[in-house]
């Protein structure tokens, strides 16, 4: 019962010692949300057409319970640290999207960016191995537009429901406190499609030199819609112009001791040196009736896998500045708040599952961390914005004009005045089915490796493959149980056979060979994947034009 049938006074005096019976382990028959109802299955969320919907108590309930599990500390990403300056359009790309921002080649809008490691405490080194967020706050004048990325172009799951599980993955463990590479290992273990975003932790991309000398990279499909109401999809690259350099493990490891705040430093110092830090931006234009995995091979949708540059060209439309340094770190940085739900007239969503959950939760994450009106702190602010007559009123530490003389409620007879020709551009999904189904194209194949086995033999150079090697097997051999080393060399196999073989002869291990690692292999691909909600008779993320006009003329 998770001690749900005991006492404050019960519990303590187990914990302490004074009774028997402190360590309580889980009896339960199975697994169940806060209600006791049982839990369905881990990876799958409710869906129609493979969008997460909210009548998806699991789903909701896990990410809400996440995002309040911590006091005031950022869930993900609390070391950072951030700076100001602008983007500038560089190329005319109307014919694509109506955003206000990207409407004349030179015009310039305000930013904030922010760059941080996931999953770190916010006091924790910032060269450690992790992912480094991405996040630009671009101050528009129709409101502000945030894109909340990384410096890898994949994530390590696609759907929401595992959003939680990733980030616990890489937390510390609950029992000592201490990195728990056993937890690390063993959801990449289970999970074929993080293997992707997994090779490019265990490389060097995984030790960045600092935040200047990252490339970003949204990560989502995104929609850019015209003024017709014409949609295209889209991936955002933003490209360090000053390149892209990493730390080796043993850098990287040597820095954290003599400058633990180095990536912090490096950006600070460079500014106030008067230097601009400099990004070019660059998006992948997708047509929707070439959306379909059935004629590209890949899931576009899929935020485990890339758009092929060789099939979707990058095409420059900007450029991203920084110039200048906060005023105060915790009232510009660390009350920053960004969401991937804030997007303005002409960019939307996408079918991407997470990138649907995403829009909700991290808006939801910021109203625990800082309360309903964080739009009042000035970094936060849409100060640029045109029209600013928000219907969302009172709620703590409220002290603007609030309701400024607008009624409570609406309609009213007092005022009208929205804007239809910003409702978002129609698209048809794969089916009008609610459930649990799977519509990831990948899931259960074996092509769920192929991109990372491209990363792996055609991008990467025979130096970073050995440092990858030497990284992966370094970590690796702190895990302290067997099965889960040898299902990680097995996902690693299907990757490629020679990463496995290179981690493995770095392992010194005993208790398991590569016959063991091959024979797994065969299966891992279907690991943890549960036969029942397994696509089966067409499933598939889509985001299709509709047939027929959908709005009233």
């Amino acid at each position: 019962m998770q001690s749900a049938n005991e006492g404050p006074a019960d519990i303590i005096a187990k914990v302490s010692g004074v009774v028997a019976g402190g360590k309580r382990e889980d009896d339960g028959l199975y697994f169940t949300n806060n209600e006791g109802i049982p839990f369905p299955d881990p990876a799958h969320s409710k869906t129609v057409g493979g969008i997460p919907v909210a009548s998806d108590v699991f789903l909701f309930q896990k990410q809400q319970h996440f995002n309040r599990s911590k006091p005031l500390e950022r869930m993900v990403h609390p070391c950072g640290s951030g700076a100001f300056g602008y983007f500038e359009c560089t190329q005319d790309v109307t014919e694509l999207t109506k955003a206000d921002f990207l409407s004349s080649r030179g015009e310039k809008t305000p930013v904030f960016v922010r760059f941080s490691t996931v999953t770190f405490g916010r006091e924790f080194p910032d060269q450690g191995r992790n992912p480094r967020g991405f996040a630009i706050k671009f101050y528009t004048t129709e409101g502000n537009y945030d894109i909340v990325g990384l410096n890898f172009p994949v994530f390590f799951c696609r759907d929401p429901i595992q959003g939680p599980d990733v980030i616990r993955s890489q937390s510390r463990n609950p029992r000592n406190f201490l990195l728990d590479f056993d937890a690390l290992f063993d959801l990449l273990a289970n999970t074929p499609e993080a293997n992707h975003a997994g090779l490019m932790f265990f490389s060097d991309h995984g030790t960045p030199q600092g935040w200047r000398f990252n490339h970003g990279y949204g990560c989502h499909t995104f929609k850019w819609v015209n003024k017709n109401g014409e949609f295209v999809y889209i991936k955002y690259h933003f490209i360090a112009k000053h390149g892209q350099k990493t730390f080796t493990d043993e850098e990287a490891v040597a820095m954290c001791g003599r400058d633990p705040d180095y990536s912090k430093r490096d950006l600070w110092d460079a500014i106030e040196r008067g230097e601009e830090i400099e990004w070019t931006a660059y998006v992948q234009v997708m047509q929707p009736d070439q959306a379909d995995p059935d004629k590209l091979g890949f899931d576009p949708f899929d935020v485990t896998k890339i758009w092929p540059r060789s099939q979707f060209p990058m095409k420059e439309f900007g450029r991203l500045v920084l110039n200048k340094n906060p005023e105060n770190f915790h009232r510009d940085v660390e009350q920053a708040a960004f969401s991937p739900g804030s997007m303005v007239p002409g960019i939307e969503d996408s079918p991407d599952p997470l990138l649907q959950f995403r829009m909700f939760f991290y808006r939801d994450a910021q109203y625990h961390r800082i309360g309903v009106n964080l739009h009042q702190i000035p970094v936060n602010c849409p100060f640029m914005a045109k029209s600013y007559a928000s219907l969302n009123f009172d709620g703590p530490m409220r002290t603007d004009a609030n309701h400024a003389g607008n009624k409570q409620y609406a309609p009213n007879s007092f005022a009208h005045k929205f804007r239809p020709d910003t409702a978002e551009a129609p698209y048809a999904v794969s089916d009008n089915i609610m459930s649990r189904k799977s519509h990831y194209w990948h899931e259960g194949k074996k092509n769920d490796y192929d991109q990372a086995t491209e990363l792996w033999t055609r991008v990467m150079t025979p130096q970073e493959r050995e440092n990858t090697c030497k990284n992966t097997a370094k970590y690796l051999s702190m895990v302290k149980y067997k099965n889960i080393r040898s299902k990680y060399l097995a996902q690693l196999y299907n990757i490629s056979p020679d990463y496995a073989t290179g981690v493995f002869e770095l392992l010194n291990e005993t208790e398991f060979d590569l016959k063991e690692v091959k024979s797994l292999a065969e299966t891992a691909q279907e690991w943890y994947k549960e036969k029942k909600f397994m696509p089966s008779t067409g499933e598939k993320l889509m985001g299709n034009v509709p047939g027929m006009p959908v709005y009233n003329m």
